[in-house]
């Protein structure tokens, strides 16, 4: 590992920093030059300290996780950040790495893996935990059968597959419209369709079907 990686953890309770202030300080190369229990509080922390790495928590009082991380990906763009989260979902993930996030990991992760996920990211890489690889497959893989099957079973072409989706998620006709880049008259004609072939009467019956057969998740 690089000598001198410097460190800043965020993350709203006190014992859990200690815990990776301990287990860093292991290593000779990683020195925690700064800590913060909040977003605001590292935001302002970071107008003078200059770290490599910030280690952020998802959920915390005031910003979230991913909220700093937007900020920070814009106002210091030199600075590789990771997540250490007892939230290991695909949204959480994906919406971390759209923020900016090189990494993620649990919380429960082996210092080894903490070592590891740092050295990598430093040098410029993204790190994801195997847990974090594999839940996320699992969901992806889930759905992807979901799909399949509702499509084999249903009859449900693609396009209108998507718009259900995109209707249970809770987008007007107006805004599939858009995204599609189809009429509003279409997308009214395929969830009519839709209606039919799943035997539905409203888009309320569509949201509780999409729920319910894994097509959309609710968090």
């Amino acid at each position: 590992m690089t000598s001198e990686i410097k460190i800043v953890l965020v993350d709203d309770h006190r014992i859990f920093r200690d815990g990776i202030k301990s287990l860093l300080g292991e290593y000779s190369g990683l020195v925690v030059i700064g800590e913060a229990s909040g977003g605001e509080e590292v935001l302002e922390k970071l107008k003078t300290l200059k770290p490599d790495i910030l280690i952020l928590d998802i959920t915390m009082q005031g910003l979230s996780g991913i909220e700093v991380a937007q900020k920070v990906a814009v106002l210091y763009p030199e600075i590789r950040m990771m997540v250490l989260s007892m939230h290991t979902d695909e949204d959480f993930v994906l919406n971390a790495a759209r923020a900016g996030v090189k990494g993620y990991l649990p919380k429960d992760t082996s210092k080894e893996e903490l070592f590891e996920a740092i050295d990598t990211i430093y040098r410029g890489g993204e790190y994801y935990s195997k847990l974090v690889s594999e839940h996320f497959m699992k969901n992806f893989i889930k759905k992807m059968k979901a799909d399949e099957a509702l499509m084999e079973k249903e009859e449900l072409t693609p396009r209108e597959l998507e718009i259900l989706k995109l209707s249970a998620a809770g987008m007007t006709n107006k805004e599939i419209a858009d995204k599609l880049c189809i009429s509003s008259k279409t997308v009214d004609t395929h969830k009519a369709h839709i209606m039919q072939k799943l035997k539905l009467k409203n888009t309320a019956e569509m949201v509780l079907y999409a729920i319910r057969n894994n097509i959309i998740d609710v968090k």
